[in-house]
């Protein structure tokens, strides 16, 4: 008969208790190093980078009121919503498919505009509207 090489055992069990407390450690240690990595992008203005970088949401309806800075779109369902433009909004002229003006806007066109929160508001990046003929 062969001589074993290793008298240790080949095999051995891995309990239950074993793997939870294997689990539980690598867990524990991807969360430290996340929160590490948020805590470090708040340290350093993350919250802002965060919020730049959001993605644009679209409002549409038709021009229910203009006000000096916010248009009140109505849409389908009766709801009105109420967008802030400022200076660097963008308007569109659906029709001819080009840049525009805010005087071109009339009550009743079909709007859709890009928005974003800032600073607890909705505010219109890009307002795209199309006049309907009566």
């Amino acid at each position: 008969m062969g001589e074993r090489r290793n008298p240790r055992v080949k095999w051995s069990i891995i309990t239950t208790r074993d793997l939870f407390a294997m689990r539980t450690k690598q867990i524990s240690v991807a969360a430290g190093t996340f929160m590490a990595l948020i805590g470090a992008l708040y340290g350093m203005g993350g919250a802002e980078i965060c919020r730049a970088q959001s993605r644009p949401m679209l409002v549409s309806g038709s021009l229910y009121r203009i006000h000096a800075g916010f248009l009140e779109l109505q849409s389908s369902d009766k709801k009105i919503s109420v967008v802030k433009v400022d200076s660097e909004t963008i308007y569109w002229n659906g029709k001819t498919d080009k840049v525009a003006g805010a005087k071109e806007l009339r009550l009743g066109d079909e709007v859709v505009a890009e928005v974003v929160e800032k600073k607890g508001a909705l505010a219109a990046q890009k307002v795209r509207f199309l006049h309907h003929e009566y």
